[in-house]
């Protein structure tokens, strides 16, 4: 979604808007069918796992507190193992070919933010607006292929599984993708909330 945004305003601003590229749901998808180290099952089955065993301990009339614990546990164990996820050699070759073609430089040589986003966020009833990582000014190579798999691993938090845990009924297929801009030079930056826009009304935000 931040992705297509950037490109709908690279279209109507094309001389003030950065070029951007994406690293979409799907990317991280094929990631989690990896099998986990030291265990017989794929990432995205141990997360189901977690799901299926805590709907369990619900139906055994277990304290959710208890539920909680446990599904908390067990996303520690799997953040830890994505932040050390191996990533596909043909994704790592395509990043690079496209920072070159996309920002005319090498990987390595521009500084960029690594900016998360979900397909569960700016829904009717729920904003994910700051809940999952974003990365600032990210040059190293090695640094930005650490920080794909930090924002991957962020909506494992205890504070976004929560947050999310009150508005979703199925958490499980909650999907970061990665908004990758270059740094630029600027006055201002932050977030601009325009009042009365379509009424002249102020109080209408």
């Amino acid at each position: 979604p931040k992705a297509a945004n950037l490109g709908q305003l690279k279209k109507m601003f094309p001389d003030n808007v950065v070029e951007g590229l994406v690293i979409p749901f799907g990317i991280f998808r094929q990631h989690m069918n990896q099998i986990m180290p030291g265990r017989a099952e794929s990432y995205w089955t141990f997360l189901n796992s977690m799901f299926a065993e805590a709907e369990k301990m619900r139906t055994s009339n277990i304290d959710e507190n208890l539920v909680e614990e446990y599904q908390l546990k067990q996303l520690e164990i799997l953040r830890g193992a994505i932040k050390k996820m191996p990533l596909n050699e043909s994704f790592t070759t395509a990043l690079e070919q496209d920072f070159t073609s996309v920002f005319g430089k090498n990987i390595g040589n521009i500084p960029v933010f690594l900016r998360s986003d979900t397909n569960m966020e700016d829904l009717k009833d729920f904003t994910g607006a700051g809940l999952n990582l974003t990365l600032f000014n990210v040059v190293d190579k090695e640094k930005i292929i650490e920080g794909i798999k930090d924002v991957w691993a962020s909506p494992y938090t205890e504070r976004s599984f929560k947050w999310r845990q009150k508005y979703l009924l199925n958490p499980e297929n909650v999907f970061p993708s990665i908004l990758v801009i270059p740094s630029v030079d600027v006055d201002y930056s932050g977030v601009l909330i325009t009042k009365g826009l379509s009424s002249g009304n102020e109080n209408d935000l």
